[in-house]
């Protein structure tokens, strides 16, 4: 499991949700450079984790998945819709990842038949920790509560330590968030971290089981309007890879940025936008000295920076971006090493990380997004997660934003009727869209921005010479003599007086923005927080020394 590292094993006891999970490692620890220290022991078991909500029973497909993909005679078809007739719209969902699981689990706690398809026959560990940040959290417990205790009780909570941005070379803090403002002002869960795995098998283990096909994949969907159908009523007809059909009333496109129904739904969008980055990622046993005052670090550079988070259990996942042409793969066999030498003058905060961590625990993928679009739904199909707003990571609001989403969808489909007048199931769905579209890219936004800024970063006038300068007689010694003399970048100075001035805006939009309604949570929050040690640091912990643009 790339994620805890190479020589151990997740270990799951119990049956449903109510799983613990154990992590082991075998290998010797040793101590690390200053800053931080490796920590390589046996892990402490996960939280005991709270009993599994009662899941109302939601309504299923009359005849189970094969028998409605195998209809095809007049009769059967009729006989659906007449079951359909008292029932509420059937959803199919294409696509197992977080965002359909969540908008599984969401239908299902709102009583709205479903039937989720992922292509991939078994769910297998992959990827490292995520960030679940306390809007993500609040939508999760509107959704199902006892879902997001076992999430809460299994993460590694961060919220309630310094984070925020630092000098890549130099390790001085540019801006410190402290992201407990808007978690204490609106009554929400702190922002965590956990296990991508973990939190798949949360949310599969609490999908009713009958509801969900692995292994299928939809390749294409299909209107069919009241003049073209059987029965006379309107449905949706998809169409998997392997030549098989199904109907319902709604088809909901959560397959991801390359999504086969965003394709056939919006034709004419642009392709995934290459970021300009490649990005090496690993889990290490890596644990700060500071770490019950420290959370997460940003280390900024020109060209390429670097993020490391700790994960709890005595390890760290970092995050290294890189400017380069898309689609170049580092097959050296040395990855670590190379990386070691891209980082070689930074900070022995991220050196560290990368001697701690083993070679075979690292990957590297290139950065996409897309553009925000502003029309997720055509009919009575609607986009969800990254099929709608994929986005930069550097906002940890991919999947928090894909939570959100599945909350909306629920409730705006919660008052539909399978049989109700023409047009409400398309009304219910634009509905949809126009809570989320403005909010989503807005966040898309922010993400594009920071990496932005995280990418051009100069502490000095003179740091890092533009390209351009090359092409002019005399320019590089010239700059490289003023480097000398540190004089504040007009860049940094700025940047600083502006995130100072705005951060706790934007947090407090981003964390406590989202759309869920105050009749379907209990506000609160954990205070001083429910990890161990229980942190409560002082107010003065985040503050920056110095006047804006001149701190640190």
């Amino acid at each position: 499991m790339v994620s805890c590292g190479r020589a151990m094993r997740m270990r799951a006891s119990g049956s449903g949700c109510g799983r613990r999970y154990t992590c082991f490692a075998a290998v010797g620890a040793s101590e690390g450079a200053a800053g931080g220290r490796r920590v390589v022991s046996q892990r402490r078991s996960g939280a005991e984790s709270t009993s599994p909500s009662e899941v109302s029973s939601s309504p299923r497909w009359s005849r189970g998945c094969g028998a409605v993909a195998d209809r095809t005679s007049t009769a059967e078809v009729s006989e659906w819709r007449a079951e359909a007739e008292t029932s509420k719209p059937r959803v199919i969902i294409a696509g197992g990842g977080i965002g359909g699981l969540c908008a599984a689990l969401a239908l299902q706690s709102k009583g709205i038949p479903f039937m989720l398809y992922e292509k991939v026959k078994e769910y297998k560990p992959f990827g490292g920790p995520i960030q679940l940040q306390c809007n993500a959290l609040e939508a999760l417990e509107a959704i199902d509560m006892g879902v997001a205790r076992q999430v809460m009780d299994l993460g590694t909570i961060t919220g309630d330590r310094i984070n925020g941005l630092l000098d890549g070379k130099t390790g001085e803090w540019f801006i410190k968030f402290d992201t407990r403002k808007p978690a204490l002002r609106k009554g929400l869960p702190l922002t965590l971290v956990l296990n991508r795995y973990v939190l798949l098998d949360i949310l599969q283990q609490a999908v009713d089981p009958s509801s969900m096909v692995l292994g299928k994949r939809v390749a294409k969907y299909e209107e069919v309007s009241a003049r073209d159908s059987p029965t006379g009523a309107p449905y949706v007809e998809v169409t998997f890879d392997d030549g098989t059909t199904t109907q319902g009333d709604v088809v909901v496109a959560a397959d991801g940025i390359n999504s086969t129904v965003r394709k056939q739904l919006r034709p004419r969008m642009d392709e995934a936008t290459y970021s300009g980055y490649t990005c090496y990622t690993a889990t290490c046993d890596f644990e700060l000295k500071d770490v019950d005052s420290i959370g997460y670090q940003v280390y900024l550079g020109n060209g390429q920076y670097f993020v490391a988070s700790d994960v709890g259990e005595g390890r760290t996942q970092w995050y290294a971006f890189h400017k380069q042409t898309s689609g170049i793969k580092d097959e050296s066999g040395d990855v670590r090493g190379n990386l070691l030498a891209m980082f070689s003058d930074w900070d022995e905060g991220v050196v560290s990380r990368l001697e701690a961590t083993l070679e075979e625990d690292i990957e590297q993928r290139d950065i996409f997004d897309r553009r925000p679009v502003f029309n997720w739904v055509k009919g009575k199909a609607a986009l969800l997660g990254d099929s709608a707003h994929s986005m930069q990571p550097n906002m940890g609001q991919g999947g928090c934003q894909a939570i959100e989403d599945a909350y909306v969808l629920a409730d705006v489909l919660a008052s539909c009727s399978a049989a109700g007048p023409d047009g409400e199931i398309e009304e219910a769905l634009k509905e949809y869209g126009r809570r989320r579209c403005a909010r989503a890219a807005s966040i898309h936004g922010f993400a594009r921005s920071a990496a932005l800024m995280t990418t051009t970063w100069r502490p000095y006038l003179g740091t890092d010479p533009y390209d351009f300068y090359k092409y002019i007689p005399g320019a590089i010694p010239f700059w490289n003599a003023v480097e000398k003399l540190k004089i504040p970048h007009p860049g940094k100075v700025v940047g600083q007086i502006m995130m100072m001035s705005s951060i706790d805006l934007i947090l407090d939009y981003i964390a406590s923005g989202g759309p869920v309604s105050s009749e379907d949570r209990v506000k609160y929050c954990q205070v001083p927080g429910v990890a161990v040690p229980k942190r409560n640091l002082p107010k003065d912990a985040f503050k920056m020394n110095g006047i804006p643009g001149f701190s640190n």
